[in-house]
């Protein structure tokens, strides 16, 4: 089915991976629990799923929204719509309608791929469509392609959407993330940035075909994308990916010698370390214990250190940015509270509230600039202005650089909470709660628990009787779970200012 394929239509990121490729051959490239699949043989899948999508009226410049777990048939997927030059919306298998109707309602996808699981969630949240059923070949599993029947006459209703001379720099990837609406942010990057970004992870960890990454982060993550599906093809190292994290079996499997990179985040290396283990495994064959999503305490660096020997390299990105920064595993004991030092080819400099450089030491807005940084954005752009100009993007976060160039974090420059590098406002918590019957105010703010991790954090005033266990009913089903409130503390008046508006503050907390 692949003579379905116009010639000359395989966009750059193709040819730049499937040239790569042909260098490693018969390596694995891609292994789960219950499969795997070499180079050649993702490649070969990739070509075939390509040609089914080609018969079934995908065409270039189509945008595609990319719904899968982490499996072998993720990467596959990923790569035929590369090889038909789509627009890949990389969408996450745990939103709920509300998110998948806002995306739906703010980019307009012309098809959908995903899984026989997770079609019908899909299905409710941008009908009218057409379904029909295709095959990888890399795995048994089917796919499920979904088609917008209402999409006709949309190419020119986005500036991402219009024709652009230069197949490097037209748009080829929209990752999303929660912006200070509630709604998701959709970035769009170029194929020119997702190349500059396979460059700096493969050159900054010193990738080879040789290393084997473990991944137990989404696929559909910035980071797992980044830093493992991107990272794998363009280096020819071993991806194993993960759907479920359970710390003691994962713990045995870093302790596999041929292990050399695990993608983690703050919560799995807390949970490694409050699992009982009868011997300790050896971790020294690892090369890099990456931490990503959400600040990791010097406590935590300090603790898995004592009792694994090993150290944790805390790693700074994001979905506007790829690969900021990656700490010096020589250097984390002696910076512990450092996200390291900036990637290859990426520049971060620290500037005071005028936009002027501050000296080493001095703290201000962290600024990332490079050839990775995005385009623009689908939807969702962040109010008061895009944190993405002229090349450059203003994170919003608050640092500093020392005078050897490693970058601190100290804190955020607007009111999104930061939970497990999921971003969540708390507006958007604030309208669910006083939507339930019972509530008659709420304020929300991000909270630290006593692992220090950042939580949302609810206070209320009700209308009548009820306990927290009701109104955090009321929030599941409207809320995706990591916007859930941890805690909800029912109150008979909240902390007002000066002027009477509502005014919760971390004080005001109580865990």
């Amino acid at each position: 089915m692949c003579d379905m394929i116009p010639n000359g239509q395989s966009s750059v990121l193709w040819n730049e991976f499937h040239g790569r490729a042909n260098a490693f051959g018969n390596r694995v490239a891609v292994a789960t629990p219950d499969s795997r699949a070499t180079f050649s043989e993702i490649f070969s899948a990739a070509e075939n799923l390509a040609g089914q999508l080609s018969g079934s009226r995908v065409r270039a410049g189509d945008a595609v929204g990319l719904c899968l777990p982490n499996t072998i048939d993720f990467v596959v997927a990923y790569l035929a719509l590369c090889r038909l030059r789509c627009v890949v919306l990389l969408v996450s298998t745990k939103y709920h309608a509300t998110e998948l109707q806002a995306i739906t309602a703010g980019t307009r996808p012309d098809f959908f791929l995903t899984g026989n699981l997770l079609s019908d969630s899909l299905v409710a949240s941008v009908a009218p469509v057409k379904r029909k059923q295709v095959f990888s070949g890399a795995t048994r599993e089917p796919l499920v392609l979904i088609e917008r029947e209402d999409r006709v006459g949309e190419k020119g209703a986005h500036w991402w959407r219009k024709p652009i001379e230069s197949k490097e720099q037209a748009p080829s990837l929209i990752k999303f993330t929660s912006g200070s609406t509630g709604e998701p942010k959709g970035i769009v990057l170029s194929a020119s940035n997702l190349l500059a970004e396979t460059r700096n992870v493969g050159e900054g960890l010193a990738l080879t075909p040789d290393d084997c990454i473990l991944s137990a982060v989404p696929a559909f993550h910035s980071y797992g994308f980044d830093l493992g599906v991107l990272a794998s093809l363009h280096s020819g190292a071993r991806l194993e990916l993960r759907d479920t994290f359970i710390p003691r079996k994962t713990m045995g499997e870093l302790a596999r010698p041929e292990i050399s990179v695990f993608l983690g985040v703050p919560s799995m290396y807390r949970f490694f370390l409050e699992t009982r283990m009868g011997e300790i495994p050896n971790l020294s064959h690892i090369r890099y214990l990456l931490s990503c999503t959400a600040p990791l305490s010097p406590e935590t660096i300090n603790a898995f250190h004592q009792k694994f020997g090993a150290v944790i390299c805390q790693h700074y990105g994001s979905s506007e940015s790829g690969a900021a920064t990656t700490h010096v595993p020589s250097e984390v004991l002696n910076r512990k509270d450092s996200v390291g030092q900036a990637m290859p080819n990426v520049r971060i400099r620290i500037v005071d509230p005028d936009g002027h450089a501050t000296a080493a030491g001095s703290a201000g807005e962290v600024v990332i600039s490079g050839a990775a940084v995005a385009l623009g954005y689908a939807m969702g752009q962040p109010g008061g202005g895009s944190g993405l100009k002229n090349g450059e993007y203003w994170t919003g976060d608050v640092g500093y650089l020392d005078s050897d160039g490693f970058l601190y974090v100290t804190g955020r420059l607007d009111r999104l909470i930061n939970v497990g590098g999921m971003k969540v406002s708390p507006d958007e918590v604030v309208r669910v709660l006083e939507s339930c019957p019972v509530v008659r105010e709420a304020a929300v703010i991000g909270a630290r628990d006593q692992s220090g991790e950042e939580i949302v954090y609810a206070a209320v005033t009700l209308k009548s009787e009820a306990g927290e266990n009701d109104i955090l009913a009321w929030c599941r089903g409207r809320l995706a779970d990591y916007k859930i409130p941890r805690r909800v503390d029912i109150r008979s008046e909240l902390p007002r200012g000066a002027t009477g508006k509502v005014r919760l503050r971390p004080e005001d907390v109580t865990i």
